[in-house]
Protein backbone atom coordinates (compact mmCIF):
# COMPACT_ATOMS: atom_id res chain seq x y z
CA UNK A 1 0.00 0.00 0.00
CA UNK A 2 1.21 3.48 -0.84
CA UNK A 3 0.14 6.80 0.70
CA UNK A 4 0.98 10.35 -0.42
CA UNK A 5 1.44 12.99 2.29
CA UNK A 6 1.94 16.73 1.71
CA UNK A 7 4.87 18.34 3.48
CA UNK A 8 7.42 21.10 2.86
CA UNK A 9 11.13 21.77 3.11
CA UNK A 10 13.34 24.86 3.11
CA UNK A 11 15.84 26.12 0.58
CA UNK A 12 17.40 29.32 1.86
CA UNK A 13 14.40 31.34 3.01
CA UNK A 14 11.91 29.79 0.59
CA UNK A 15 9.71 26.78 1.20
CA UNK A 16 9.25 24.06 -1.40
CA UNK A 17 6.69 21.28 -1.78
CA UNK A 18 7.63 17.71 -0.89
CA UNK A 19 5.46 14.70 -1.61
CA UNK A 20 6.24 12.11 1.07
CA UNK A 21 5.44 8.75 -0.58
CA UNK A 22 5.09 6.06 2.10
CA UNK A 23 5.01 2.48 0.87
CA UNK A 24 4.22 -0.46 3.19
CA UNK A 25 4.82 -3.92 1.76
CA UNK A 26 5.44 -7.46 2.94
CA UNK A 27 8.95 -8.54 3.80
CA UNK A 28 11.51 -8.48 6.54
CA UNK A 29 11.22 -5.47 8.89
CA UNK A 30 12.97 -2.58 7.18
CA UNK A 31 12.57 1.21 7.30
CA UNK A 32 14.37 3.41 4.79
CA UNK A 33 14.00 7.07 3.83
CA UNK A 34 15.21 8.04 0.36
CA UNK A 35 15.00 11.20 -1.73
CA UNK A 36 18.35 12.99 -1.36
CA UNK A 37 18.03 13.77 2.35
CA UNK A 38 20.82 14.74 4.73
CA UNK A 39 21.69 13.00 7.99
CA UNK A 40 18.80 14.56 9.91
CA UNK A 41 16.37 13.23 7.29
CA UNK A 42 17.90 9.75 7.38
CA UNK A 43 17.68 9.68 11.18
CA UNK A 44 13.93 10.32 11.06
CA UNK A 45 13.38 6.54 10.93
CA UNK A 46 14.96 6.21 14.38
CA UNK A 47 12.68 8.96 15.76
CA UNK A 48 9.41 7.90 14.16
CA UNK A 49 9.32 4.27 15.32
CA UNK A 50 9.68 4.96 19.08
CA UNK A 51 7.43 8.03 18.74
CA UNK A 52 4.57 5.86 17.41
CA UNK A 53 5.15 3.06 19.90
CA UNK A 54 5.31 5.44 22.87
CA UNK A 55 2.09 7.06 21.67
CA UNK A 56 0.27 3.72 21.91
CA UNK A 57 0.31 2.71 18.24
CA UNK A 58 1.62 -0.54 16.83
CA UNK A 59 4.50 -0.08 14.46
CA UNK A 60 3.83 -2.23 11.39
CA UNK A 61 5.98 -5.21 10.57
CA UNK A 62 7.18 -5.28 7.01
CA UNK A 63 9.15 -3.24 4.57
CA UNK A 64 8.58 0.54 4.81
CA UNK A 65 10.07 2.75 2.12
CA UNK A 66 9.65 6.51 2.21
CA UNK A 67 10.48 8.59 -0.85
CA UNK A 68 10.67 12.36 -0.42
CA UNK A 69 9.86 13.59 -3.91
CA UNK A 70 11.14 15.27 -5.95
CA UNK A 71 14.27 13.24 -5.32
CA UNK A 72 16.41 15.66 -7.33
CA UNK A 73 16.18 18.39 -4.67
CA UNK A 74 18.35 18.24 -1.57
CA UNK A 75 16.39 18.05 1.66
CA UNK A 76 17.65 18.98 5.09
CA UNK A 77 16.28 19.06 8.60
CA UNK A 78 13.59 17.29 10.57
CA UNK A 79 10.56 19.01 9.00
CA UNK A 80 9.28 15.77 7.45
CA UNK A 81 8.98 13.59 10.60
CA UNK A 82 5.30 14.27 11.21
CA UNK A 83 4.35 13.73 7.57
CA UNK A 84 6.11 10.36 7.41
CA UNK A 85 4.51 9.21 10.67
CA UNK A 86 1.07 10.22 9.38
CA UNK A 87 1.73 8.26 6.18
CA UNK A 88 2.59 5.14 8.14
CA UNK A 89 -0.54 5.43 10.30
CA UNK A 90 -2.65 5.98 7.18
CA UNK A 91 -1.23 2.77 5.72
CA UNK A 92 -2.16 0.83 8.86
CA UNK A 93 -5.72 2.22 8.99
CA UNK A 94 -5.35 4.29 12.16
CA UNK A 95 -6.34 7.37 10.15
CA UNK A 96 -9.69 6.92 8.45
CA UNK A 97 -10.32 10.30 6.83
CA UNK A 98 -8.59 11.73 3.76
CA UNK A 99 -5.33 13.60 4.29
CA UNK A 100 -4.90 15.03 0.79
CA UNK A 101 -6.17 18.48 1.87
CA UNK A 102 -3.65 18.73 4.74
CA UNK A 103 0.03 19.56 4.92
CA UNK A 104 2.14 18.35 7.84
CA UNK A 105 5.26 20.00 9.24
CA UNK A 106 7.05 19.13 12.46
CA UNK A 107 9.79 17.16 14.19
CA UNK A 108 8.92 14.20 16.40
CA UNK A 109 10.43 13.45 19.78
CA UNK A 110 10.76 9.89 21.01
CA UNK A 111 7.73 10.22 23.31
CA UNK A 112 5.41 11.29 20.48
CA UNK A 113 5.48 15.03 21.08
CA UNK A 114 5.82 17.38 18.12
CA UNK A 115 8.75 19.74 18.40
CA UNK A 116 8.80 23.24 16.84
CA UNK A 117 10.89 23.93 13.74
CA UNK A 118 12.53 27.03 12.32
CA UNK A 119 11.23 28.62 9.14
CA UNK A 120 7.56 27.65 9.51
CA UNK A 121 6.39 30.88 7.85
CA UNK A 122 7.96 30.37 4.38
CA UNK A 123 6.78 26.74 4.40
CA UNK A 124 3.19 27.82 5.09
CA UNK A 125 3.55 30.36 2.29
CA UNK A 126 4.62 27.52 -0.01
CA UNK A 127 1.64 25.44 1.17
CA UNK A 128 -0.74 28.23 0.22
CA UNK A 129 0.91 28.58 -3.19
CA UNK A 130 0.24 24.86 -3.73
CA UNK A 131 -3.43 25.35 -2.89
CA UNK A 132 -3.15 23.41 0.38
CA UNK A 133 -4.91 25.55 2.99
CA UNK A 134 -5.06 23.15 5.96
CA UNK A 135 -1.78 22.85 7.85
CA UNK A 136 -0.99 20.83 10.97
CA UNK A 137 2.01 22.38 12.72
CA UNK A 138 3.74 22.23 16.14
CA UNK A 139 1.80 24.16 18.75
CA UNK A 140 4.79 26.44 19.42
CA UNK A 141 4.79 27.47 15.74
CA UNK A 142 1.04 28.10 15.52
CA UNK A 143 1.06 31.84 16.07
CA UNK A 144 3.74 32.35 13.46
CA UNK A 145 2.06 30.03 10.95
CA UNK A 146 -1.24 31.87 11.38
CA UNK A 147 0.36 35.02 9.97
CA UNK A 148 -0.74 33.53 6.63
CA UNK A 149 -4.37 34.42 7.11
CA UNK A 150 -5.70 32.43 4.14
CA UNK A 151 -4.52 29.14 5.65
CA UNK A 152 -6.33 27.14 8.32
CA UNK A 153 -3.78 26.33 11.01
CA UNK A 154 -4.21 23.31 13.27
CA UNK A 155 -1.65 23.32 16.11
CA UNK A 156 -0.75 20.00 17.65
CA UNK A 157 1.39 19.16 20.66
CA UNK A 158 1.49 15.38 20.07
CA UNK A 159 0.97 12.96 17.24
CA UNK A 160 -2.26 11.79 18.92
CA UNK A 161 -3.67 15.31 18.67
CA UNK A 162 -2.73 15.46 14.99
CA UNK A 163 -4.62 12.22 14.32
CA UNK A 164 -7.68 13.48 16.19
CA UNK A 165 -7.67 16.65 14.09
CA UNK A 166 -7.84 14.55 10.91
CA UNK A 167 -10.34 11.93 12.12
CA UNK A 168 -12.75 14.27 13.90
CA UNK A 169 -12.61 17.38 11.67
CA UNK A 170 -11.46 19.76 14.39
CA UNK A 171 -11.87 23.51 13.92
CA UNK A 172 -8.88 25.58 12.92
CA UNK A 173 -7.07 27.73 15.44
CA UNK A 174 -7.02 31.54 15.48
CA UNK A 175 -4.00 33.55 16.53
CA UNK A 176 -4.39 35.68 19.64
CA UNK A 177 -4.59 39.46 19.37
CA UNK A 178 -1.45 41.30 20.49
CA UNK A 179 -2.27 44.66 18.94
CA UNK A 180 -2.42 46.34 22.34
CA UNK A 181 1.04 45.29 23.45
CA UNK A 182 3.56 48.10 23.90
CA UNK A 183 6.77 48.25 21.87
CA UNK A 184 9.97 50.07 22.65
CA UNK A 185 10.34 53.40 20.90
CA UNK A 186 13.40 54.51 18.96
CA UNK A 187 15.69 57.12 20.56
CA UNK A 188 14.82 60.69 19.62
CA UNK A 189 16.83 63.07 17.43
CA UNK A 190 16.11 65.86 19.89
CA UNK A 191 18.69 64.21 22.19
CA UNK A 192 21.38 65.30 19.73
CA UNK A 193 22.87 68.75 20.19
CA UNK A 194 24.74 70.85 17.68
CA UNK A 195 25.08 68.32 14.83
CA UNK A 196 22.46 69.95 12.61
CA UNK A 197 24.32 69.33 9.33
CA UNK A 198 24.75 65.62 10.04
CA UNK A 199 21.11 65.27 11.12
CA UNK A 200 20.06 67.05 7.91
CA UNK A 201 22.07 64.49 5.92
CA UNK A 202 20.40 61.66 7.84
CA UNK A 203 17.00 63.13 6.95
CA UNK A 204 17.93 63.23 3.26
CA UNK A 205 19.19 59.66 3.46
CA UNK A 206 15.92 58.39 4.96
CA UNK A 207 13.74 60.45 2.61
CA UNK A 208 15.40 59.30 -0.61
CA UNK A 209 16.86 55.91 0.30
CA UNK A 210 20.44 57.17 -0.09
CA UNK A 211 23.36 55.23 1.39
CA UNK A 212 25.30 57.40 3.86
CA UNK A 213 28.73 57.49 5.51
CA UNK A 214 29.50 59.54 8.63
CA UNK A 215 33.17 60.38 9.15
CA UNK A 216 34.51 62.01 12.28
CA UNK A 217 36.41 61.71 15.53
CA UNK A 218 35.43 59.25 18.27
CA UNK A 219 32.63 60.61 20.44
CA UNK A 220 31.37 63.22 17.98
CA UNK A 221 27.97 61.53 17.61
CA UNK A 222 28.24 59.33 14.49
CA UNK A 223 26.70 56.23 16.06
CA UNK A 224 24.21 58.30 18.02
CA UNK A 225 22.84 59.79 14.79
CA UNK A 226 22.87 56.50 12.88
CA UNK A 227 20.93 54.67 15.60
CA UNK A 228 18.10 57.20 15.29
CA UNK A 229 17.58 56.88 11.55
CA UNK A 230 15.16 53.90 11.86
CA UNK A 231 12.82 56.16 13.84
CA UNK A 232 12.28 58.46 10.85
CA UNK A 233 11.84 55.68 8.29
CA UNK A 234 8.33 54.69 7.14
CA UNK A 235 6.97 51.48 8.64
CA UNK A 236 7.04 48.45 6.37
CA UNK A 237 4.04 47.79 4.17
CA UNK A 238 2.27 44.42 4.45
CA UNK A 239 4.05 43.17 1.33
CA UNK A 240 7.43 44.28 2.66
CA UNK A 241 6.71 42.68 6.03
CA UNK A 242 5.97 39.37 4.28
CA UNK A 243 9.40 39.61 2.63
CA UNK A 244 11.29 40.44 5.82
CA UNK A 245 9.61 38.17 8.37
CA UNK A 246 10.57 34.84 6.68
CA UNK A 247 14.27 35.75 7.02
CA UNK A 248 13.88 35.99 10.79
CA UNK A 249 11.65 32.91 10.83
CA UNK A 250 14.33 30.75 9.19
CA UNK A 251 16.87 31.83 11.81
CA UNK A 252 14.43 31.47 14.72
CA UNK A 253 14.71 35.17 15.58
CA UNK A 254 11.03 36.06 15.76
CA UNK A 255 9.87 37.18 19.17
CA UNK A 256 7.53 35.07 21.30
CA UNK A 257 4.50 36.85 19.87
CA UNK A 258 5.46 35.88 16.30
CA UNK A 259 4.21 39.14 14.86
CA UNK A 260 4.89 40.30 11.32
CA UNK A 261 7.90 42.60 11.36
CA UNK A 262 6.40 46.00 10.54
CA UNK A 263 9.12 48.21 11.99
CA UNK A 264 12.25 48.91 9.98
CA UNK A 265 15.02 46.39 10.77
CA UNK A 266 18.24 47.93 12.07
CA UNK A 267 21.30 45.70 12.12
CA UNK A 268 24.60 46.90 13.57
CA UNK A 269 27.71 45.12 12.30
CA UNK A 270 31.23 45.47 13.68
CA UNK A 271 34.63 44.90 12.01
CA UNK A 272 35.09 41.40 13.46
CA UNK A 273 32.23 40.02 11.33
CA UNK A 274 33.17 37.32 8.84
CA UNK A 275 32.29 37.49 5.17
CA UNK A 276 29.78 34.65 5.62
CA UNK A 277 28.29 36.40 8.65
CA UNK A 278 27.79 39.54 6.59
CA UNK A 279 26.42 38.25 3.28
CA UNK A 280 25.31 34.75 4.35
CA UNK A 281 26.69 31.30 3.71
CA UNK A 282 27.89 28.25 5.56
CA UNK A 283 27.71 24.53 4.77
CA UNK A 284 23.95 24.83 4.96
CA UNK A 285 23.54 28.41 3.65
CA UNK A 286 21.75 30.75 6.03
CA UNK A 287 21.02 34.47 5.67
CA UNK A 288 23.64 36.98 6.78
CA UNK A 289 23.34 40.44 8.26
CA UNK A 290 22.53 42.06 4.92
CA UNK A 291 19.45 39.84 4.60
CA UNK A 292 18.41 40.53 8.19
CA UNK A 293 18.57 44.22 7.20
CA UNK A 294 16.32 43.65 4.16
CA UNK A 295 13.96 46.61 3.69
CA UNK A 296 15.72 48.25 6.63
CA UNK A 297 19.12 49.60 7.64
CA UNK A 298 22.54 47.95 7.73
CA UNK A 299 24.86 49.96 9.99
CA UNK A 300 28.58 49.28 9.59
CA UNK A 301 30.40 50.81 12.55
CA UNK A 302 34.08 51.72 12.05
CA UNK A 303 33.99 50.94 8.33
CA UNK A 304 37.71 51.48 7.74
CA UNK A 305 38.52 48.75 10.30
CA UNK A 306 36.68 46.07 8.28
CA UNK A 307 38.57 43.53 6.23
CA UNK A 308 38.89 44.89 2.70
CA UNK A 309 37.55 41.69 1.09
CA UNK A 310 34.56 41.75 3.43
CA UNK A 311 33.71 45.29 2.36
CA UNK A 312 34.17 44.40 -1.31
CA UNK A 313 31.60 41.61 -0.95
CA UNK A 314 28.93 44.28 -0.52
CA UNK A 315 29.23 45.48 -4.12
CA UNK A 316 26.93 42.90 -5.69
CA UNK A 317 24.22 43.02 -2.98
CA UNK A 318 24.11 46.83 -3.08
CA UNK A 319 23.66 46.82 -6.85
CA UNK A 320 21.36 43.81 -7.31
CA UNK A 321 19.41 43.92 -4.02
CA UNK A 322 19.97 40.19 -3.63
CA UNK A 323 22.83 37.81 -2.99
CA UNK A 324 23.43 34.43 -4.63
CA UNK A 325 25.34 31.74 -2.73
CA UNK A 326 26.58 28.60 -4.47
CA UNK A 327 27.12 25.39 -2.51
CA UNK A 328 27.87 22.03 -4.16
CA UNK A 329 26.14 22.94 -7.40
CA UNK A 330 23.06 24.44 -5.71
CA UNK A 331 22.22 28.14 -5.67
CA UNK A 332 20.48 29.84 -2.77
CA UNK A 333 19.17 33.38 -3.11
CA UNK A 334 18.75 35.76 -0.20
CA UNK A 335 17.22 39.26 -0.34
CA UNK A 336 19.41 42.27 0.44
CA UNK A 337 17.53 45.48 -0.32
CA UNK A 338 18.87 47.64 2.49
CA UNK A 339 19.89 51.21 3.26
CA UNK A 340 23.61 51.25 4.00
CA UNK A 341 24.61 53.50 6.89
CA UNK A 342 28.30 53.52 7.88
CA UNK A 343 30.57 55.37 10.27
CA UNK A 344 34.31 55.64 10.36
CA UNK A 345 37.20 57.62 11.77
CA UNK A 346 39.12 59.66 9.15
CA UNK A 347 42.45 58.34 10.46
CA UNK A 348 43.78 56.05 13.15
CA UNK A 349 43.71 58.71 15.89
CA UNK A 350 40.40 59.99 14.52
CA UNK A 351 41.16 63.73 14.74
CA UNK A 352 42.13 64.55 11.17
CA UNK A 353 39.03 66.71 10.62
CA UNK A 354 39.34 68.62 13.90
CA UNK A 355 42.04 71.05 12.75
CA UNK A 356 44.48 72.95 14.99
CA UNK A 357 47.06 70.19 14.52
CA UNK A 358 45.14 67.84 16.80
CA UNK A 359 45.79 64.86 14.50
CA UNK A 360 48.90 62.84 15.31
CA UNK A 361 48.85 60.82 12.05
CA UNK A 362 50.98 61.55 9.02
CA UNK A 363 49.35 62.08 5.62
CA UNK A 364 50.62 58.66 4.53
CA UNK A 365 49.12 56.99 7.62
CA UNK A 366 45.76 58.69 7.07
CA UNK A 367 45.72 57.63 3.42
CA UNK A 368 46.65 54.07 4.36
CA UNK A 369 43.91 53.96 7.00
CA UNK A 370 41.17 54.88 4.53
CA UNK A 371 42.54 52.71 1.72
CA UNK A 372 40.45 49.75 2.94
CA UNK A 373 37.36 51.63 1.81
CA UNK A 374 37.79 51.17 -1.93
CA UNK A 375 36.71 53.71 -4.51
CA UNK A 376 33.95 51.43 -5.93
CA UNK A 377 32.37 51.14 -2.49
CA UNK A 378 32.60 54.89 -1.87
CA UNK A 379 30.91 55.49 -5.21
CA UNK A 380 28.01 53.34 -4.03
CA UNK A 381 27.59 55.49 -0.93
CA UNK A 382 25.61 58.59 -1.88
CA UNK A 383 26.24 60.85 1.12
CA UNK A 384 29.70 61.44 2.63
CA UNK A 385 29.16 63.46 5.79
CA UNK A 386 31.97 64.98 7.92
CA UNK A 387 31.03 65.07 11.60
CA UNK A 388 33.15 67.32 13.81
CA UNK A 389 33.25 67.83 17.55
CA UNK A 390 30.58 70.26 18.72
CA UNK A 391 31.61 73.54 20.28
CA UNK A 392 30.47 74.19 23.85
CA UNK A 393 28.68 77.27 22.51
CA UNK A 394 26.77 75.32 19.84
CA UNK A 395 24.59 72.92 21.82
CA UNK A 396 21.19 73.72 20.32
CA UNK A 397 18.82 70.76 20.13
CA UNK A 398 18.08 69.23 16.75
CA UNK A 399 14.52 68.71 15.53
CA UNK A 400 12.59 65.88 17.15
CA UNK A 401 12.17 62.52 15.45
CA UNK A 402 8.45 63.28 15.14
CA UNK A 403 9.06 66.45 13.09
CA UNK A 404 11.74 64.91 10.91
CA UNK A 405 9.66 61.80 10.23
CA UNK A 406 6.76 63.99 9.13
CA UNK A 407 8.94 65.62 6.49
CA UNK A 408 10.37 62.27 5.42
CA UNK A 409 6.92 60.71 5.00
CA UNK A 410 5.74 63.65 2.90
CA UNK A 411 8.80 63.36 0.66
CA UNK A 412 8.26 59.61 0.34
CA UNK A 413 4.66 60.15 -0.71
CA UNK A 414 5.77 62.54 -3.46
CA UNK A 415 8.22 59.94 -4.73
CA UNK A 416 5.68 57.13 -4.47
CA UNK A 417 3.26 59.08 -6.63
CA UNK A 418 5.93 60.16 -9.12
CA UNK A 419 7.27 56.63 -9.59
CA UNK A 420 3.95 54.76 -9.40
CA UNK A 421 4.63 53.15 -12.79
CA UNK A 422 8.21 52.13 -11.92
CA UNK A 423 9.70 49.30 -9.89
CA UNK A 424 11.40 51.77 -7.54
CA UNK A 425 9.71 54.10 -5.07
CA UNK A 426 12.59 56.31 -3.88
CA UNK A 427 15.06 58.62 -5.59
CA UNK A 428 18.07 56.62 -4.46
CA UNK A 429 17.01 53.65 -6.61
CA UNK A 430 16.61 55.51 -9.91
CA UNK A 431 18.49 54.18 -12.93
CA UNK A 432 20.46 56.41 -15.30
CA UNK A 433 17.59 56.37 -17.79
CA UNK A 434 15.06 57.29 -15.11
CA UNK A 435 17.26 60.15 -13.88
CA UNK A 436 17.01 61.76 -17.32
CA UNK A 437 13.22 61.48 -17.22
CA UNK A 438 12.40 62.50 -13.64
CA UNK A 439 15.34 64.68 -12.59
CA UNK A 440 15.53 67.46 -15.13
CA UNK A 441 17.85 70.24 -14.02
CA UNK A 442 18.48 73.74 -15.33
CA UNK A 443 21.48 74.68 -17.47
CA UNK A 444 23.20 76.57 -14.65
CA UNK A 445 22.74 73.61 -12.31
CA UNK A 446 24.20 71.25 -14.90
CA UNK A 447 27.14 73.60 -15.40
CA UNK A 448 27.78 73.59 -11.65
CA UNK A 449 27.88 69.80 -11.69
CA UNK A 450 30.27 69.70 -14.64
CA UNK A 451 32.66 72.11 -12.93
CA UNK A 452 32.56 69.97 -9.79
CA UNK A 453 33.29 66.88 -11.86
CA UNK A 454 36.34 68.51 -13.40
CA UNK A 455 37.71 70.12 -10.24
CA UNK A 456 36.98 67.41 -7.69
CA UNK A 457 37.42 64.29 -9.81
CA UNK A 458 33.99 62.85 -9.03
CA UNK A 459 33.07 59.82 -11.11
CA UNK A 460 30.08 59.57 -13.43
CA UNK A 461 28.33 57.46 -10.80
CA UNK A 462 28.91 60.27 -8.29
CA UNK A 463 27.65 62.76 -10.88
CA UNK A 464 24.34 60.90 -11.12
CA UNK A 465 24.12 60.49 -7.36
CA UNK A 466 24.37 64.25 -6.87
CA UNK A 467 21.36 64.69 -9.13
CA UNK A 468 19.37 62.08 -7.16
CA UNK A 469 20.31 63.70 -3.85
CA UNK A 470 19.21 67.09 -5.23
CA UNK A 471 15.92 65.49 -6.27
CA UNK A 472 15.38 64.36 -2.67
CA UNK A 473 16.27 67.80 -1.29
CA UNK A 474 13.64 69.34 -3.56
CA UNK A 475 11.09 66.73 -2.42
CA UNK A 476 11.76 67.56 1.23
CA UNK A 477 11.02 71.20 0.39
CA UNK A 478 7.84 70.19 -1.46
CA UNK A 479 9.11 71.27 -4.89
CA UNK A 480 9.02 69.53 -8.26
CA UNK A 481 11.75 71.75 -9.68
CA UNK A 482 15.41 71.09 -8.80
CA UNK A 483 17.17 74.38 -8.11
CA UNK A 484 20.84 75.28 -8.28
CA UNK A 485 20.91 75.49 -4.47
CA UNK A 486 19.78 71.84 -4.32
CA UNK A 487 22.72 70.83 -6.52
CA UNK A 488 25.10 72.90 -4.39
CA UNK A 489 23.91 71.21 -1.20
CA UNK A 490 24.12 67.79 -2.84
CA UNK A 491 27.74 68.42 -3.81
CA UNK A 492 28.59 69.06 -0.17
CA UNK A 493 27.68 65.44 0.52
CA UNK A 494 30.37 64.14 -1.86
CA UNK A 495 32.94 65.16 0.76
CA UNK A 496 35.29 62.22 0.29
CA UNK A 497 35.71 62.86 -3.44
CA UNK A 498 37.44 66.12 -2.56
CA UNK A 499 38.97 64.84 0.67
CA UNK A 500 40.71 61.89 -0.92
CA UNK A 501 41.98 63.86 -3.90
CA UNK A 502 43.33 66.94 -2.16
CA UNK A 503 43.71 66.49 1.59
CA UNK A 504 45.54 63.18 1.42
Amino acid sequence: MIVHVNTFGLSGIKGFFVNAEVNLSKGLPYFDVIGMGNTAVKESADRIKPALENSGYTFPLGRITVNLAPASIKKEGSYFDLAVAIGILKCTGVISNSIKDFSFIGELSLDGCIRPVKGILPMIQASLSQGIKKCIVPIENANEAALIEKCDIFPSATIKEAINIINYNSKSWKRFDISNLDFENYPDFSDIRGQHAAVRAAEISAAGGHNILFMGAPGCGKTMIASRIPGIMPDLTDDEAMEVTPVYSVLGLLNNNSELIKRVPFRTVYPDVSKAGLIGGGFRPIPGEISLAHKGILFLDELAEFNRNTIQSLRQPIENKRVLISRCGDFVEFPSDFLLVAATNPCRCGKLLEGNDKCTCSIHQAKQYLSKISKPILDRIDLHVPVRQVSFYDLDKCDSTYKIKGRVLEARERQKYRYKNLNCSVNGRLSNKEINIYCNISNDSEQLLKEAAQNNCISMRAFDKCIKIARTIADLDGRDIIKKDDIAEALQYRFLDTFSAEAI
